[in-house]
């Protein structure tokens, strides 16, 4: 006779950025970069996840635009970016104002589905910043929150631009 050896119960997972930085052609009049990727969340534990929340830091936050399907909560999305990615939206009505603040965009699903064991989403995101901005880098951070995981954890990379 087999015994089934009990599998021990995890919640945990991983985050990580995937993208292509597009450089300017020196012939262009607008100068920007743009930075075309997107934020993949796994549940790489057994049990299921609830209700994702992510946090994408920007610094410097000033001058940097991120875009995506996003939207507010009172708004729909402000970009669509052709794939099959799922819609996301801010989780503070006055989002503009606290992400020029603190470089901090709060997203979640439009469609809060749970995140089952080895599942995966994504959050298809497009960055754009001048060549003529004041500070000469960019960092990109991203930190994912669920109900199971609220003090958040960091993704695996982060994004470093120095120009």
């Amino acid at each position: 006779m087999f015994w089934r050896k009990k599998v021990e119960e995890r919640i945990e997972c991983q985050s990580w950025f995937s993208y292509s930085v597009m450089l300017p052609n020196i012939e262009e009049d607008e100068q920007e970069v743009m930075i075309i990727g997107n934020y993949i969340i796994k549940n790489t534990g057994t049990e299921t996840l609830n209700k994702p929340i992510i946090c994408i830091r920007i610094t410097p936050p000033k001058d940097v635009r991120l875009g995506g399907k996003i939207g507010s909560i009172t708004h729909t999305a402000l970009m669509v970016d052709g794939s099959n990615s799922a819609a996301w939206e801010y989780i503070h009505n006055d989002w503009r104002e606290k992400s020029l603040e603190t470089g901090e965009h709060w997203l979640k699903p439009k469609v809060n589905a749970p995140l089952l064991s080895n599942e995966s989403i994504a959050f298809a995101y497009e960055l754009q910043f001048p060549l003529t901005q004041k500070e000469k880098y960019v960092n990109v951070e991203g930190f994912i929150y669920f109900d199971e995981i609220n003090q958040g954890l960091a993704s695996l990379n982060k994004m470093t631009i120095n120009f």
